[in-house]
């Protein structure tokens, strides 16, 4: 009766380990009021982006060349770099009554490794 007493107990405690890191890793990958991940690029200005985000919803957003922080692969790039097609990770300014990108990450595009050319 105490083996399974024990046995129940070690049951419940793994349980509750394993349900904490799952909440915790579906929290890092869902969208915010501040943050959208693995959103699609669907139009680029000189002013604002458009995107679509995981949830199928298109949302506009300014940017400005001076204030918004764009990244591809950890180094920084022009905002020019964005084009239609890509899949960003975009953080919005908590501040601002419009939706405006403080920071743009560009992801890697699967594919995107050029071959070496050997004579």
């Amino acid at each position: 009766m105490r083996q399974r007493s024990l046995a129940c107990l070690f049951a419940f405690l793994l349980a509750v380990a394993f349900s904490g890191q799952v909440l915790a890793a579906a929290d890092k990958d869902s969208d915010t009021d501040t943050r959208m991940i693995d959103a699609k690029v669907v139009e680029v200005n000189d002013r604002h982006i458009s995107v679509v985000a995981r949830t199928g919803v298109e949302h506009v957003i300014a940017t400005d060349s001076a204030d918004t922080r764009v990244t591809q692969e950890g180094k920084r790039v022009s905002l020019k770099d964005l084009k239609v097609g890509d899949v960003v990770t975009v953080e919005l300014d908590e501040q601002s009554q419009l939706k405006f990108a403080r920071h743009i990450s560009i992801a890697a595009q699967a594919g995107s490794t050029l071959a070496s050319a050997k004579p």
